[in-house]
């Protein structure tokens, strides 16, 4: 063999081909090619599978090394090329340096080569887009307005999420002045294709530039004036598009899952509406931060329930409020306080600054297991329409700093039903027992009735043992026997 003779030195022998089989049992992107000229369309002379294989020429931008770049080549059955042989006189290792789109006028005819042998492409239709016979070879989604006949499109325009419901504020009247109700506001999933902003074009040819797969993958880069966009779109129907004004829309179909290892910033200058129509959980393993600047509001339809302390070391509730607290309760309200598993009783101190007023509808019942204090500075006022009854199982004090009344509007009645001593005594002052046209009856079953100052009423009746009088009695006096 001449030394100087090496592939190159032999002439430049090019052809077209159509792909017959691209299932490299190397795994190389090889494809199977019929050349037109030196290859029979007759399968039973040349059989597909004894085609030469074919390398496909990748470009500058696709290293093919190593399992980096694009691979593997992207070349289907029934694909028109262009290639040229390495090896100028043998023939036997074409070298495919493009493919050729046209407009195909019939399917694949099996029974002959140059053709699909798997009638696949071309045909009639295919699935996810629509494509016929006797059309580009250009995915419709980079011919203008052929896109709105592409099934992806019409899918997505038939799917669209229109009159989403966003949340509203409550109606809190009864307890607040500024409250009243909202009505509830919607948004629409955007347009695809942003057509309103490009006066209803999709995409105009040539400056859409379509990668489609089999399956109906779709990546677009639009460089259409006033219409600029990026799309990434599964066959499903899960899409990322982003319109020239830098809109952005995210649509999932199915289950969504972003997990981030580090830190996650995210600042949002316009507001923020979420959906959902399931249920919301949200695990925080630390603290939990919360800024508002504005009015924060909460609108529960059903129940909510807060358990603070959940954990081993249990956990406190703080709050701080620079002005008013109202509620209105619809219902009952039940709580304990210093109740807790081990029995230990706790405290409750409420401290209010100025006027506490309660009105009670039913009955209002105070039951304390240790002692009842109620200190007034000023004035305390009993008053009830019926009874007031004061009972205790010991001894009963009742003072008073100055003067103290006690009427009754028909009879008043005192009573020392044990032995024992009941005294009225003045030091200084009067004490007086009156009544306009009742009986007031000074009684004690055993025990001394001892009257040290003057008395004064219209009948007294004295049922005792024992009666002794100092100062007499300027009245009308019914006494016991023994009196």
């Amino acid at each position: 063999m001449n030394e100087n003779y090496f592939m190159g030195l032999d002439g430049f022998v090019w052809f077209t081909g159509v792909v017959e089989n691209r299932n490299d049992p190397a795994r190389l992107g090889r494809v199977q090619v019929r050349c037109l000229g030196y290859h029979t369309e007759d399968l039973n002379d040349i059989p597909s599978e004894d085609l030469p294989w074919a390398h496909v020429m990748h470009p500058v931008t696709d290293p093919a090394l190593q399992g980096m770049g694009n691979s593997p080549s992207f070349l289907l059955e029934g694909t028109w090329v262009i290639g040229f042989f390495r090896d100028a006189n043998e023939k036997q290792q074409p070298l495919i340096i493009g493919s050729l789109p046209g407009i195909p006028g019939s399917t694949a005819d099996m029974t002959e080569g140059f053709n699909d042998p798997q009638g696949q492409y071309p045909s009639a239709d295919i699935d996810h887009s629509g494509h016929g016979l006797n059309e580009s070879d250009v995915s419709r989604l980079a011919r203008g307005q052929d896109a709105e006949t592409h099934e992806l499109l019409i899918n997505r325009r038939g799917t669209q999420w229109k009159e989403i419901p966003t949340a509203t504020k409550p109606d809190v009247s009864t307890v607040s002045t500024n409250s009243k109700a909202e009505t509830a506001g919607t948004f629409d999933e955007p347009n695809p294709r942003n057509v309103e902003k490009t006066g209803g074009s999709t995409g105009v040819y040539p400056f859409n530039h379509v990668y489609e797969s089999e399956s109906g993958h779709v990546f677009e880069i639009d460089d259409t004036t006033g219409g600029e966009r990026l799309l990434r779109q599964h066959t499903s129907g899960t899409f990322e598009e982003i319109v020239d004004t830098g809109t952005k829309t995210v649509k999932v179909v199915g289950d969504n899952y972003e997990l981030i290892a580090g830190a996650s910033n995210i600042y949002v200058k316009g507001n923020i509406n979420l959906t959902c129509d399931g249920t919301k959980r949200e695990k925080i393993t630390g603290d939990y931060i919360l800024e508002v600047g504005g009015d924060f509001t909460r609108k529960i339809h059903k129940s909510e329930q807060v358990k603070i302390g959940a954990g081993e070391a249990g956990g406190n509730l703080e709050e701080e409020i620079i002005g008013n607290h109202g509620f209105n309760i619809s219902n009952s309200v039940s709580g304990a306080i210093g109740s807790t598993e081990s029995g230990t009783a706790k405290d409750c101190d409420i401290t209010i600054g100025g006027k506490e007023t309660r009105t009670i509808g039913g009955t209002y019942d105070i039951t304390s297991v240790d002692s009842y204090s109620i200190v007034s500075l000023k004035d305390v006022l009993v008053g009830a329409s019926n009874n007031v009854t004061v009972s205790s199982v010991a001894g009963t004090s009742i003072s008073a700093g100055t003067t103290m009344s006690v009427k009754a509007g028909t009879n008043l009645d005192i009573k020392s039903e044990a032995v024992g001593t009941m005294t009225f005594e003045g030091a200084s002052s009067v004490i007086n027992f009156t009544g306009s046209s009742g009986t007031i009856n000074l009684s004690g079953s055993g025990s001394t009735i001892t009257t040290t100052q003057e008395v004064t009423a219209n009948t007294i009746a004295l049922t005792t043992h024992t009666h002794t009088d100092t100062e007499g009695l300027a009245a009308n006096i019914t006494s016991a026997p023994n009196a």
